[in-house]
């Protein structure tokens, strides 16, 4: 396994709430490095699957997050005592199971370091804080021809809710937000982010 062949030791793959999690180190850390292992990517997007030309590596997920996994990995090497890294697979679609276990981990850290990707070099130091909303809207059901006014169209509803929603925005602050529509109909699922910490 990759822990073994950079750090020495193996890694555990833990299951949390039926889905697995890389750890290495400690079992109560005071310092927990986090990362994530899954990407919006749906299978099969990237044929080939990985590239490799000189340093360049090109895949899935490579920078949002493999990258800051690897730099952990090696940025651990040679270190001891109360660390561990631990990486989710659910980040991308809001880490339902593995909220409680990072809650819990976090809460008895000293510290948690999140090495995620950024541009240009920089080093992330905030994180905006995000909400997710769902909206529903129904209709009333009447013929198109005849009799029009009684009816409500779900469609021409729902449009007026997302125009009001990107309303919202405001980039001043660094408030963004992004109606998106869920393969269930007329749901909308809206993620409000914050003005970064």
């Amino acid at each position: 396994d990759i822990a073994t062949r950079v750090l020495g030791t193996p890694a555990q793959i833990k299951e949390i709430e039926s889905r697995p999690v890389f750890w290495w180190g400690a079992e109560k850390p005071k310092v927990l490095v986090l990362a994530h292992l899954d990407t919006v990517w749906p299978i099969d997007s990237f044929q080939p699957l990985w590239s490799v030309e000189g340093d360049v590596i090109r895949g899935p997920g490579v920078f949002d997050m493999k990258a800051g996994f690897i730099q952990a990995l090696y940025a651990l090497k040679g270190i001891s005592g109360d660390v561990a890294l631990v990486a989710t697979t659910d980040e991308e679609t809001g880490s339902h199971a593995s909220k409680a276990l990072i809650k819990e981990l976090s809460a008895q850290a000293d510290a948690v370091l999140v090495l995620e990707a950024s541009l240009d070099g920089k080093v992330k130091t905030g994180r905006k804080g995000t909400a997710m909303y769902q909206i529903s809207v129904h209709g009333k059901a009447s013929h198109a021809g005849l009799e029009p006014e009684k009816g409500i169209n779900a469609t021409t509803e729902i449009s007026h809710v997302v125009l009001s929603l990107a309303a919202l925005e405001n980039s001043e602050h660094g408030t963004t937000v992004v109606p998106t529509m869920l393969k269930s109909g007329t749901t909308i699922n809206t993620v409000h982010e914050l003005a970064e910490l």
